[in-house]
């Protein structure tokens, strides 16, 4: 070891050792202040942790506590409470047992922690809750008997002016008749008021254990709630009688080894305050320090010996790498017992044998960079040999069937296949051209020749159709190749124009040789009337006329002539069509592909035929059809209801409430309802019916569209014309002329 270990400032040893001391030292010194830092960093880290604690126990009281009120404030509005205030509590008996029902319901089910709910009729003396109908005195002596909230003290609260007030923490006896003593909780109430109902008021007794277990954010700390008079509202834990007095404009006190944090709710009231002990953590991170210095100049020394062995082995095997570099001699292997220098000696071997290759494929770059006009980044690279002659262009697009799927292999390996074919073939007849693969599904030739040679390379593309076509069950080739001799400054002029050929494919499952230069021009399938009566038909299930229009589509693509992507395009719009009708009719998608392995889009993939498309067409449309008419033909007795008030009345003021009232529901549940089993919302479904209904006055009679808008619910014609726009594209006026205009062609 001394013979290799030599002193020399300069050499790779010495080097390595003094970087591997800099950073034991800049370690040394980083930890060095982080203990300091992180001790003070502790004390701030538990007064952002305790406030937000805090912070996050409270919102979640607060919100329980909002949730509480919007429950309760509902009922001052609730049309059976209401006529419980009218009537007797005899006659309205089934009214009682729905609410008792449903107060059960809310105690039971809703994440509020509420034992119980009630409604207090102050005249008539009698409280209903989720157990049913009780007299007062029976309600709070016997079934939540408390001492400090008896009788006297419900009764009071109708003097009291307040719209929610929750009162503190108490311990309720429950006596039952089943049981051999009695049972109860510790409940804290809440009480709703408002000026709508001041003859009754509705509260809650909220499970005060059950709640702070479910929204405390940290176990085992004391925790008290004061009252907005400062008295004790709850309290858990070891919390004293006496809170410390909060500094003002803080959040938070330090008192006895704990910190005590305070915050107000904003809807309560009410004072939360954590308390969060202080000596035990300051006992244990002191503990910690001394551990970690110590531990700390254990590795430092550590340190220091493997930096020097590791200094030294990595010297020797580094020296002869960098000799072998020097003479770029690929015989470097070194055997180390370092693992990734024998990984490098045998990397070096690998590039040096592979420089050769690289050069080809950098070449191909070149020739891809120059096609599509791709600026070179490094200016002093030079042009792929050959890029300054005029040339043939070829290029091939290859469609993998679905057999050749099931054949087996990845498409890059049947890519790799193809393109070694293709490549030996041209490179056979033409020893400068250039095959090289553009995308994972085209190929690309480049045929250098000072003369014309079109006729050879038409020869060749005739022998390729010949030899693929035999494979057809496999793949469809298609070969774009202008026939003319490309200067060199053409090369993207070139790829453009074959691009462009492409898209003249027709259908057959054939190879295709494409000469003719240019794209197939557009073709308007549908007209804006064709496409508007295919969305009404879809959306009234008319399997009839969707199938006339589709033939009347395919008829129109077949007098065009239309190119295969020309079809592959209507087939993918048609079936966006019919997925988004099924989607907004909340109908399973996967239905339309029934139990066919590929998907409808793939399927498209796969067709070389009119027939293909057109028995494609009539399969999904009628599938698509038959699946809306069932939705649409599934009954509901509360939907029936409403479309057949809507078709009886559609003329008068319709309201969404007088819907509801007529089938004794609310609103809400009406709107949900209907949303849910239909898919559309109530109102836009009235508006929809209005307009269809003025559609047909508009194209049957000469009534002026004022007189049509009141007719179908709209007192004001303005209000008309914007619905009827916004519906069908076009006003009123220019719906009837167009009606006109094509009645009379």
């Amino acid at each position: 070891m001394k013979g290799r270990i030599r002193w020399n400032g300069r050499s790779l040893f010495a080097k390595l050792l003094l970087g591997f001391l800099v950073v034991i030292f800049i370690s040394f010194a980083f930890n060095l202040l982080a203990y300091h830092f992180f001790y003070g960093q502790m004390r701030g880290q538990l007064i952002r942790s305790g406030t937000m604690g805090l912070s996050k126990t409270v919102d979640g009281y607060e919100k329980q506590l909002r949730q509480l009120d919007d429950l309760l404030t509902r009922y001052y509005f609730d049309n059976a409470v209401a006529a419980l205030k009218k009537g007797s509590i005899d006659s309205d008996f089934p009214i009682v047992n729905d609410l008792a029902e449903e107060f059960k319901t809310i105690a039971g089910h809703y994440n509020l922690d509420l034992e119980n709910v009630f409604i207090y009729f102050k005249n008539e003396g009698f409280v209903i809750d989720k157990n049913g109908f009780a007299r007062t005195d029976d309600m709070f002596g016997k079934y939540y008997a408390s001492r400090e909230y008896g009788p006297a003290f419900w009764e009071k609260q109708f003097a009291e002016d307040f719209h929610l007030r929750a009162f503190p923490v108490a311990e309720f006896k429950r006596f039952r008749y089943d049981a051999a003593g009695p049972d109860g909780g510790r409940y804290f109430p809440v009480i709703v008021k408002s000026r709508i109902g001041s003859q009754f008021y509705a509260g809650a007794l909220v499970d005060a254990d059950r709640m702070f277990s479910g929204l405390a954010q940290t176990s085992g700390h004391a925790f008290t709630i004061l009252g907005a008079d400062g008295a004790p509202f709850y309290r858990t834990g070891a919390a004293g009688d006496a809170l410390p007095k909060l500094p003002a404009g803080s959040s938070f006190v330090r008192h006895a080894d704990s910190y005590y944090f305070y915050q107000t709710g904003p809807v309560s009231g009410l004072t939360y305050v954590s308390i969060v002990p202080y000596s035990s953590i300051a006992a244990q991170l002191s503990k910690l320090n001394a551990l970690l210095l110590t531990l700390f100049a254990i590795s430092v020394l550590v340190s220091v010996v493997i930096s020097v062995l590791l200094s030294a082995r990595f010297k020797h095997p580094v020296q002869r790498i960098v000799e072998a570099l020097r003479q770029m001699n690929p015989a470097i292997r070194h055997r180390s017992s370092i693992a990734e220098f024998n990984v490098i000696s045998e990397s070096l071997e690998h590039m040096f044998r592979s420089i050769r290759r690289k050069d080809s494929l950098l070449q191909k770059y070149g020739y891809l960079d120059k096609i599509k006009s791709v600026p070179p980044i490094d200016t002093e690279a030079q042009p792929p040999a050959g890029a300054d002659r005029p040339f043939h262009f070829v290029m091939m697009h290859i469609h993998y069937t679905r057999e050749d799927g099931l054949a087996g292999g990845g498409d890059a390996a049947r890519a790799a296949n193809v393109l070694e074919c293709v490549n030996a073939e041209w490179s056979r007849a033409f020893p400068d051209s250039v095959t090289m693969p553009i995308e994972k599904d085209r190929l690309l030739t480049i045929v250098f020749s000072d003369t014309d040679v079109s006729g050879t390379v038409a020869g060749m593309l005739d022998s390729f159709k010949a030899a693929f076509d035999r494979d057809k069950a496999l793949y469809r080739l298609t070969i774009a190749c202008e026939p003319r001799l490309w200067q060199p400054s053409e090369f993207t002029a070139a790829y453009e124009s074959a691009a462009e050929m492409m898209r003249r494919r027709r259908l057959n499952d054939e190879t295709q040789v494409i000469a003719t230069p240019g794209a197939p021009g557009p073709i308007a399938v549908w007209t804006p009337d064709e496409e508007r009566g295919f969305a009404a038909h879809l959306e009234a299930g008319s399997e009839a006329q969707l199938l006339a229009l589709l033939r009347g589509a395919m008829q129109r693509l077949a007098r065009c002539d239309a190119a295969a992507w020309q079809y592959r395009q209507f087939a993918g719009d048609l079936l966006s069509k019919l997925l988004m009708a099924l989607m907004a009719h909340r109908i399973d998608t996967s239905l339309l592909a029934g139990a066919r392995a590929p998907s409808p889009y793939d399927e498209i993939e796969s067709f070389v035929s009119a027939e293909q498309y057109e028995s494609f067409f009539e399969r999904v449309a009628r599938q698509a059809a038959a699946l809306i008419r069932e939705k649409r033909e599934a009954r509901d007795p509360i939907v029936d209801f409403v479309v057949r008030f809507i078709e009886t009345h559609y003329g008068e003021d319709i309201y969404q409430d007088l819907i509801a009232d007529r089938l004794n529901i609310s609103t809400g549940y009406l709107r949900n309802y209907f949303k849910e089993k239909t898919g559309q919302n109530l109102s836009d479904y009235l508006n929809e019916y209005r307009i269809g209904k003025a559609k047909q006055m508009l194209e049957g009679t000469e009534d002026k569209i004022q007189d049509i808008a009141a007719k179908v619910g709209y007192q004001n014609a303005n209000s008309f014309t914007r619905m009827f726009r916004r519906l069908t594209g076009v006003t009123p006026g220019e719906y009837r002329r167009e009606c006109l205009v094509n009645s009379t062609e």
